[in-house]
């Protein structure tokens, strides 16, 4: 609305401008387009440019046990959205995802993975760190989870907060 406004206030001065004077006479304009951008996980409303996901890890299967990590694909799809080229950030709210159900084992986030779209996974820390990029418009992002299952791990009840932020680069 506001460009539109923008736009007629142009042409009208230009109109009365060129009927008023006899020679010719020109003018620029310029304005600036604020960038909008919002990221909501799928199938929830849009609610800024953040978004806050809290995951439970299940009990590693014997399998995964072996292989050394449980892997979750597309544990979420986020959406964002934007006029201007885009980054996402991840960061953990808290240094650890619990205890161990003996009480000897604190599991660290950085056991914790995560990787958008198919790229390579990034330990989780509790800064900011780079995600994906992305141009102007809307792009669903599937996200994907690793959890290290080390020598040292021990079964609890783990569970770790996860802050997307999307930025304007």
């Amino acid at each position: 609305m506001l460009v539109l406004a923008a736009v007629v206030s142009l042409g009208s001065l230009v109109f009365s401008l060129e009927s008023s004077s006899q020679g010719s006479t020109s003018a620029v304009v310029t304005f600036r387009i604020a960038p909008s951008m919002s990221l909501s996980i799928l199938g929830e409303s849009t609610s800024g440019n953040s978004v806050v996901s809290i995951y439970t890890m299940p009990r590693p299967t014997a399998q995964e046990r072996q292989a050394g990590f449980l892997e979750r694909l597309n544990a979420l799809t986020l959406i964002a959205r934007s006029n201007v080229p885009w980054a996402l950030r991840v960061r953990a709210q808290e240094p650890e995802m619990g205890i161990s159900d003996d009480g000897t084992y604190h599991k660290p986030v950085s056991d914790f993975e995560v990787r958008a779209s198919r790229g390579a996974y990034l330990p989780v820390a509790l800064s900011d760190q780079l995600l994906t990029r992305g141009s102007p418009g809307e792009h669903p992002l599937s996200i994907d989870y690793r959890i290290r299952l080390g020598p040292e791990h021990r079964d609890g009840t783990y569970s770790i907060t996860l802050i997307y932020t999307l930025v304007s680069q």
